[in-house]
């Protein structure tokens, strides 16, 4: 019975969000964020987790704690974020950007990147290795692509169907019926992301493959801090050539590439300018901008306040 495990689980936010928990709901609005996470249990076959969220400030490195529920697969909806220039992501093979659904046999670690000031609506569903296997089995294509003893990670975008139903989770609000409601919509949901990952299988789509290249051509950015690393690098290191990988990762990330560079860059240099232990001209020239100058203007640009306005407002 997963009950405790959930129960362990909604314990772990309430500590991390300093929040209180009632009905198997936390709940938390303080200086670290305001909102909800709610557990529902439906069976030993499913149950869930309602992420509805809005972080105050920069959270990192959470989830290594989570209870070991390898019993079961994870569904982890999120919807698209209005503010490309903000991301949510997750620790999956890499860090990801979750725009849509993963679907995956492993224990993975929660994280965000650069997450302060964003809504945050993901929905966690849990779904028994058995259920899934029965759901695999359906479907000859599946059973190709998804090994029953190997481990998986599946990435897919959520199409209108998908996303309707992701949202009517959310706001389903009804004291009578709202739990048989939220159950029928998950499995729904579910049986919906198992079609769309078999037609793809089918039709040998090659979307995961190409996600995968482009999260770790994104991640060498990040590990980079936004340095410009040469988009012909980029291209070799994702398998695929500079138009292709400028394309997709504008598609898949709803940001060209070079701006989003820039954006490491400049978080990046948020953070060093609040260590202290470097001056605005030695952070210009580690993070590749050509002066000093030239930092403070993208820096004002981008943010509205210049690099010293940013440090004197942050800093005691």
């Amino acid at each position: 019975m997963p009950q405790p495990k959930l129960k362990e689980t909604l314990s772990y936010w309430s500590e991390i969000f300093n929040g209180s928990i009632e009905n198997n709901c936390v709940s938390f609005n303080n200086e670290i964020a305001k909102g909800s996470i709610k557990g529902v249990f439906f069976s030993d076959d499913l149950y869930l987790l309602q992420f509805d969220i809005f972080l105050n400030q920069q959270l990192s490195d959470l989830g290594e704690n989570l209870v070991d529920d390898s019993d079961y697969v994870n569904f982890l909806f999120g919807q698209t974020e209005v503010n490309t220039s903000k991301h949510i992501t997750f620790e999956v093979e890499e860090r990801i950007d979750l725009r849509g659904v993963v679907v995956s046999n492993n224990k993975k670690s929660l994280n965000w990147f650069q997450p302060a000031n964003i809504p945050l609506k993901l929905l966690l569903l849990k779904v028994s290795k058995q259920n899934f296997t029965r759901l695999v089995n359906q479907s000859v294509s599946l059973k190709n692509s998804i090994k029953k003893e190997e481990s998986f990670t599946k990435f897919d975008n959520l199409d209108p169907v998908m996303l309707g139903t992701l949202l009517r989770i959310f706001e389903i609000d009804d004291p009578v019926y709202g739990q048989e409601l939220m159950e029928h919509c998950s499995n729904y949901l579910i049986t919906l992301t198992m079609s769309k990952l078999s037609k793809n299988s089918l039709d040998n789509d090659d979307s995961s493959l190409n996600m995968t290249a482009l999260f770790h051509a994104r991640q060498l950015i990040i590990d980079k801090k936004g340095a410009d690393i040469p988009i012909d690098f980029l291209a070799k290191e994702a398998g695929m050539s500079v138009s292709r990988l400028r394309l997709l990762f504008k598609t898949f990330f709803e940001v060209p590439i070079y701006q989003f560079q820039q954006q490491i860059r400049l978080e990046e240099s948020k953070k060093l300018l609040l260590e202290g232990e470097k001056t605005q001209a030695m952070i210009a020239m580690d993070l590749g901008f050509s002066t000093s100058s030239h930092f403070t203007a993208v820096f004002k640009k981008y943010y509205g306040y210049t690099p010293k306005e940013f440090k004197k407002n942050n800093t005691a």
